[in-house]
């Protein structure tokens, strides 16, 4: 890594403290990164925890929505070399060094400000937009500081961030319906004959698993399609993608295995979970 000065250094690990305090299902992953990848990767997420954060806080829609303008337009300085904050000082060395465009971070802030003016989504191809701008932006991004094979990374990289983002909507279900969100397709609820009023009264009955089940295995089909990302990562930075991927797995099963408690409590992977991700990894690396 070339030198950096002692203000960036302590930006960076200010972005690394923050990425470990979230307790992220990601953080492990990055450990595995060779230091450079491993600072920049700290400073993007931490860019985007902020943000995330935000549109999550308990503030009225209007503070949120003018934290996102600020953050915005700090992002717009730091694209002209501009940073005071300790995220974007870093975020600012991070993005010069890997060349990494703007308008994945423009489209991320529009999909948290989404959150702040839309609560439902009709169909999954509504709910595909979202995710494309909150999850396949973060793919892109990553694979700027990964690195990348072949271009069709881009493509198994949004297969990816689909699988990554259903599992925490599926996770999050009970925690997202105390903000009076549904990430779940409305008409998908229809099939199921379970309704809205169903889930925000917490329901806990046999169409709610089977609405459940069909979006685990919705989930589980785009992590196989997502698996061949894998040789398309550089060495130093391919254990780290298959860990993102096989720790999110290893989550969903989780969350299947117990019975799918979604509406009661949020399912988590102890340390151990991850250790055994790890040795398994190690053994065979994949997202399968």
């Amino acid at each position: 890594m070339q030198n950096i000065s002692e203000q960036t250094a302590e930006a960076y690990a200010y972005c690394k403290r923050l990425t470990q305090k979230a307790d992220s299902n990601f953080a492990l992953s990055f450990l595995f990164l060779p230091k450079a990848k491993k600072n920049a990767i700290y400073a993007v997420y931490a860019f985007n925890r902020c943000a995330d954060d935000f549109a999550d806080e308990v503030l009225s829609t209007h503070d949120s929505m003018e934290k996102l303008e600020k953050w915005e337009y700090m992002l717009d300085e730091c694209y002209r070399g501009k940073a005071s904050h300790p995220v974007m000082i870093a975020f600012t060395d991070a993005i010069q060094r890997y060349n990494i465009p703007k308008r994945p971070f423009q489209d991320a802030i529009k999909g948290f400000k989404m959150d702040l003016s839309i609560n439902r989504y009709k169909t999954f191809d509504d709910l595909k937009k979202y995710c494309d701008l909150v999850a396949g932006t973060i793919s892109t991004i990553s694979l700027h500081i990964f690195g990348f094979l072949d271009k069709k990374a881009f493509e198994f990289g949004r297969h990816l961030s689909y699988a990554l983002q259903l599992t925490n909507i599926i996770r999050d279900v009970g925690k997202d319906i105390e903000r009076n969100r549904i990430y779940m397709p409305l008409d998908e609820l229809c099939w199921f004959e379970y309704t809205e009023n169903d889930l925000l009264s917490r329901r806990n009955n046999d169409k709610f698993y089977r609405l459940m089940r069909f979006q685990i295995e919705r989930a589980q089909e785009f992590y196989k399609k997502a698996n061949p990302l894998i040789r398309l990562i550089p060495r130093d930075a391919r254990f780290t993608v298959v860990m993102i991927g096989a720790v999110y797995l290893r989550l969903l099963r989780k969350i299947s295995e117990c019975g799918i408690p979604a509406l009661q409590r949020v399912v988590q992977l102890t340390k151990w979970d991850k250790l055994k991700v790890i040795g398994k990894m190690h053994v065979k690396p994949t997202f399968l």
